[in-house]
């Protein structure tokens, strides 16, 4: 290379030093700026607003409060996460007794709520209204559809509904639906291969068949009227009419505002030059509210509150980012089980199940505990069925809503074959294998009738298991738990007259139940600790990372994970419905 080209290059690596320079500069600036933010969010998470002397509690309820928290307050902060179900039930008995509190604004919409949520929001509702003596104002711009009956029933509990002139009132009673799409997969050239053990374990049935067996027909029927039925019972009570009157009246439904008035159903309808206003007075958000809560006292008993949520996981697919991780769960649980400040463990599980393996090991640790004589109270959210059931069984004492989906005692297990469908898409395969059961886990070559009766003979031995363990959870016979199980999903209403949970409610009768299993007094200070294990900044960081990252939005669908969630062998898990 001749000498005129040695400028060149030294200017070359001047620029790239410049370079490299420039950009490290701009990636401290980035660090030291995000740890400085970071910094200040934990000063902000931890300094309390100073509420003023009289207030009305204002709870935003356009979307429903969630079961899980963000993991640390100053994360709460950074996404604007709102306060858990469980502090916004705990945060509703405080105002009952608070002098400051004179009042409890609402404003519902779409986003609320579950028939689960919407009933233990109700109830304490109705709990502080017949404490303090004080005034709920429930406010919606309409009532529609699944959402707007769990919104509604949460309305009932106030001592006034306000209704907008430009909404209506959409309740018009509850339906359950599940897809089939048998079809659709013969079509596209997907072999769907599923085993079963229970009558009533009828989720395979959603990719094998076009439409439902007898025996999913009389479960959903059986399902819909009983979450109906307990649905209706606080709207019944407010509107002082008999179930049958209202189910005649929603049967009517939808309504205009003035009409949804004129029934009895609404108080007020706002006219349409009026916002959907606060109740006046100054107002406090719930999120300021739950800071503002003052520390246990001292010497109150310790409970650790551990919430799971989501599908269960194999202990050996940690990095899964959603559903249950069942070897971290098992290890939070055991934690609060060997510590000796902890008085008692309350279990809440939002799961409809998932892998045996997974669900076995957390249920070994709930045993533990049952066999140490620490109370473990289950409570149960929106769905605690299969594999969720198999942990909860040996619980001291589970508590469910009524309109929980529990029970579903069953097995199954399958996988989706997708060499037909690759080679409609003019690929091939080619496959070299030893051993006649090399191919047993592959997703291109269906089983044989060999292998089909192989999978049979290992659902048969699981599902003696599920038998076993529940009836020794539950004190009862295989017998009994064989009635109830084959696979049929209850209600709570339903499970507890079948023996599968104790009492009905949510968190605060979860709570309650410690207290009993704790003899003390009902209205006993609880020193309620989180049990989740908390992730440090690094992973608070990735979390940030994960939220700002465009990518997310490309994930795949929920449903769509659950489908090839099924693939893995061996699935305890309770048929999907959507609530309509």
């Amino acid at each position: 290379m001749s000498e005129s080209a040695a400028p060149l290059r030294r200017l070359a690596r001047l620029l790239w030093r410049a370079a490299r320079a420039i950009v490290f500069a701009i990636g401290l600036v980035t660090i030291l700026l995000a740890g400085a933010g970071l910094w200040g969010l934990h000063r902000l998470a931890g300094r309390p607003t100073a509420l003023p002397e009289h207030f009305i509690l204002s709870l935003n309820l356009q979307t429903a409060p969630p079961d899980v928290a963000a993991p640390s307050a100053l994360l709460r902060r950074a996404t604007g996460a709102t306060p858990t179900l469980e502090q916004t039930i705990a945060a509703i008995d405080r105002a009952a007794t608070d002098p400051r509190v004179r009042g409890i604004d609402i404003l519902l919409g779409g986003g609320c709520c579950g028939l689960t949520t919407a009933e233990e929001l109700h109830d304490a509702l109705a709990r502080f209204r017949a404490i303090s003596h004080r005034q709920v104002v429930a406010r919606a711009m309409s009532f529609d559809g699944a959402e707007g009956l769990g919104a509604y029933i949460v309305a009932t509990a106030a001592n006034r509904i306000e209704l907008s002139d430009a909404g209506d009132f959409g309740v018009t009673g509850l339906a359950l639906q599940s897809p089939f799409a048998a079809d659709l997969l013969k079509m596209a050239g997907v072999e769907a291969q599923f085993e079963h053990i229970g009558k009533y374990k009828t989720y395979p049935e959603l990719f094998t068949r076009s439409g439902p067996s007898a025996a999913a027909t009389e479960m959903m029927n059986s399902l819909a009227g009983s979450l109906y039925d307990s649905a209706l019972v606080p709207i019944a009570a407010r509107l002082k009419r008999s179930p049958d009157q209202v189910k005649a009246l929603f049967d009517q439904a939808p309504f205009s505002a003035a009409q949804a008035k004129q029934d009895g159903l609404v108080d007020t309808v706002l006219p349409l030059s009026a916002e959907v206003a606060h109740v006046r007075g100054v107002h406090v958000s719930l999120a300021d509210y739950v800071a503002d809560a003052a520390p246990a006292p001292a010497g109150a008993p310790k409970v650790a509150l551990i919430v799971a949520h989501g599908d269960i996981n194999a202990p050996d697919a940690p990095g899964r980012r959603s559903g249950i991780d069942p070897a971290r769960l098992a290890h939070e649980i055991a934690t609060a089980v060997a510590d000796p400040s902890i008085r008692a463990i309350v279990l809440r599980l939002d799961t409809p199940g998932g892998t045996v393996t997974g669900s076995a090991m957390v249920g070994a640790e709930v045993a533990r505990a049952a066999r140490l004589h620490k109370p473990l109270i289950v409570s149960m959210g929106a769905l605690d069925a299969s594999g969720g059931y198999w942990i909860s069984s040996h619980g001291a004492v589970l508590v469910a809503d009524p309109a929980t989906l529990t029970g579903s005692i069953g097995v199954l297990g399958g996988k989706f074959s997708f060499g037909g469908l690759l080679a409609r898409l003019g690929v091939s395969v080619s496959t070299a294998s030893r051993g006649a059961n090399a191919l047993f886990d592959s997703a291109v070559t269906p089983w044989t009738e060999a292998q089909l009766a192989s999978l049979q003979g290992q659902l048969d031995l699981d599902y003696q298991k599920f038998v076993g363990w529940v009836a020794a959870g539950r004190r009862m016979s295989p017998a009994q738990v064989n009635a109830v199980g084959q696979g049929r999903v209850w209600t709570g209403a339903q499970a507890r007259s079948r023996g599968l949970v104790d009492r009905l409610g949510g968190y605060h009768e979860a709570f309650m139940t410690v207290r009993a299993a704790l003899h003390l007094p009902a209205d006993a200070a609880l020193d309620i600790v989180p049990g989740n294990e908390q992730p440090g900044l690094a992973a608070l960081l990735a979390t940030l990372a994960r939220q700002a990252n465009p990518l997310e939005a490309a994930a795949l669908p929920e449903p769509l994970r659950g489908l090839f969630a099924l693939t893995r062998l061996h699935r305890l898990s309770m048929v999907p419905v959507e609530l309509r």
